[in-house]
């Protein structure tokens, strides 16, 4: 009766939201889908995610928006958002400052596309308490 937990990918990419979810699907999570932020955030009010996956790059609403409007929210404030990019300056400072202003915006952290499929599954799991 133990209910799976629920990751929202969103990602303008599907390519990458179809590899993540079959990973994520194969190790007990069950997983929704969103292309684009606007999307995404309707789609979080509306099922309530464990965690979301938000890619910082995309048209219409980037990921630092998407999280500034899931943030704000009543109803998603208190989800856990990890941004999920293949993007980034090659500086290292840069880096942590986007990481951080992240962070102060509400993120968990950073998770890059190039990370492992296996380790992002062990970071979504301990962030929810599972053990893996």
């Amino acid at each position: 009766m133990d209910k799976k937990p629920l990751v929202l990918i969103i990602d303008d990419e599907e390519d990458i939201r179809t590899m993540v979810k079959l990973k994520l699907q194969a190790n007990g999570f069950d997983v929704r889908e969103a292309g684009d932020g606007i999307e995404g955030f309707d789609l979080a009010k509306e099922t309530k995610p464990n965690l979301i996956l938000l890619d910082l790059v995309m048209p219409t609403l980037n990921g630092v928006e998407t999280l500034s409007r899931l943030k704000t929210e009543d109803s998603t404030k208190d989800i856990k958002v990890f941004l999920f990019t293949g993007k980034g300056d090659p500086r290292p400072d840069i880096n942590e400052a986007s990481k951080q202003f992240a962070i102060q915006n509400g993120a968990v952290d950073f998770i890059r596309k190039e990370t492992d499929l296996n380790e992002i599954v062990n970071i979504l799991k301990k962030a929810i308490g599972i053990n893996a």
